[in-house]
């Protein structure tokens, strides 16, 4: 009797071990005490944790900013058991590798090379003298860059230049060589990150305050400093200035703003910031300006579907010779959403006040807004529209003529494209642009068509 009921006891604890088995344990003696709660918990938080099963959300795998840039290791922090692995064609893509691009040593070497003509039924940009003409442009340009230069959340360092030839199929005398160059760097440390650019850019084409092909050269450079008081509170100052010169087609002139924002981040994805503006706007003709601004903005990046920066306030602009302050409403906004898989939407617009470099002692005031949609048509193919409209308006400031006209300006604008992106460096487009401009100012008024084929290759 002993001897069966030991047997059966035998049967049922062989049977308990293969049932526990079939769950994925392993059998305890039937004595052991059951572990505690706290000894199914890993050793540490930075250790894996073996009984979550769900992958790291976006916010883990993304590094806090102004930390010291990790080391591209090609997989995820800590993975753990190999079993639980992500496979490779689902690991985060380092966005460093995008791109026609040659490295020499830290230096990332990206080449470009843009191709396009275009044909114009009004290359001057002129209300009765419309001339039409086939222009080819050539733009091989260059970047070397190291450093974070892709996220720019750390260090880095980024040098652009691209030269543009414009050359005219019958009015040679009117091809030209433009120049753009772009310096940035930035130094990041724990809490304080500094930055500053430098650019320089030489263009002969329109320009619709002035009328028709103008000269044009600015030079523009800046700093920022942007300092984490905590998790969620940060202090933001920048220094811009600008000198513009127009030969003798225009009014010179240079600008100076600061602005400095106190930014608060309710969530990763939400920052709100209020902020004020001060600048210093010197016409090489005409009496110094000086203005203040009040802004509030608010950023948000949904990276599935919505991103959205804007700010919006107030202005109050001094001029010289007892004209007094003028207060304008001003704003700037951009924003993307993804609306369907495959069609995406844009929206920008800004509202500024700005001197005039046609008519001395007078200003104008630009509201513009433009809208676009892209959609993915098939394969490697899209197709996009985009829409554009502006307002200047225009009032005397001081040593204007007495009895000058008030000029009005609405500008027009619509561009259909096809584009084909064979990868990630190359894609080929056709697109339609008609600009239209009605003012008050006859001599200002325009109308044009243009046709253009563009081959773009590199970063």
């Amino acid at each position: 009797m002993f001897l069966r009921s030991r047997g059966w006891l035998w049967i049922a604890t062989v049977f308990q071990a293969l049932v526990q088995a079939l769950h994925g344990q392993t059998a305890a003696p039937s004595l052991a005490l059951a572990p505690s709660s706290s000894a199914m918990q890993p050793v540490s938080p930075r250790e894996p944790d073996e009984w979550n099963l769900e992958p790291p959300t976006l916010e883990q795998q993304t590094p806090a900013p102004f930390e010291q840039e990790p080391g591209w290791s090609g997989g995820l922090a800590n993975p753990g058991n190999n079993e639980f692995e992500v496979p490779p064609e689902e690991l985060p893509v380092d966005p460093r590798s995008f791109g026609l691009k040659y490295s020499l040593g830290p230096i990332d070497i990206r080449p470009v090379m843009n191709f396009s003509a275009t044909y114009s039924d009004n290359i001057l940009e002129s209300t009765t003298n419309r001339l039409t003409d086939l222009i080819y442009i050539i733009a091989p340009g260059l970047s070397l860059s190291a450093g974070d230069y892709m996220a720019k959340q750390y260090s880095f360092f980024s040098l652009q230049y691209i030269p543009t030839l414009n050359l005219y199929n019958h009015f040679s005398t009117l091809n030209s060589l433009d120049q753009h160059l772009r310096i940035d760097a930035q130094y990041g440390l724990e809490r304080l990150k500094l930055s500053g650019y430098f650019g320089y850019d030489k263009a002969f084409g329109g320009n619709r305050d002035i009328g028709g092909l103008v000269n044009s050269e600015y030079y523009t450079m800046g700093l920022e400093a942007k300092y984490l008081l905590n998790e969620q509170i940060s202090l933001e100052a920048l220094g811009d200035q600008t000198f513009a010169d127009y030969g003798s087609s225009g009014i010179g002139s240079r600008e100076f703003v600061n602005h400095d924002y106190v930014n608060y981040q309710f969530t990763p994805k939400l920052t709100v910031s209020a902020g004020t503006a001060f600048g210093i706007l010197q016409p090489y003709v005409g009496g110094t300006q000086t203005y203040e601004q009040g802004l509030f903005k608010v950023q948000f990046v949904s990276t599935a579907k919505l991103s959205f920066v804007g700010d919006a306030g107030f202005e109050f602009r001094q001029f010289p010779s007892g004209v007094g302050t003028r207060f304008t409403p001003v704003f700037t906004l951009s924003a993307n959403y993804q609306l369907f898989p495959g069609t995406a939407l844009t929206l920008s617009g800004s509202r500024n006040v700005t001197y005039s470099a046609a008519v001395t002692g007078s200003n104008y005031t630009a509201t513009n807004v433009t809208a676009g949609i892209t959609q993915h048509v098939i394969g490697k193919l899209s197709l996009g529209m985009s829409f554009g409209f502006e307002n200047d308006s225009y009032f005397q400031v001081s040593g204007a003529s007495p009895g000058a006209l008030q000029r009005v300006d609405n500008y027009f604008a619509l561009s259909p494209n096809l584009t084909y992106k064979w990868n990630d460096w190359a894609s080929v487009s056709v697109s339609y642009l008609y600009r239209d401009n009605q003012s008050n100012a006859p001599a200002r008024s325009f109308y044009n068509n243009q046709v253009s084929v563009q081959v773009h290759i590199g970063f």
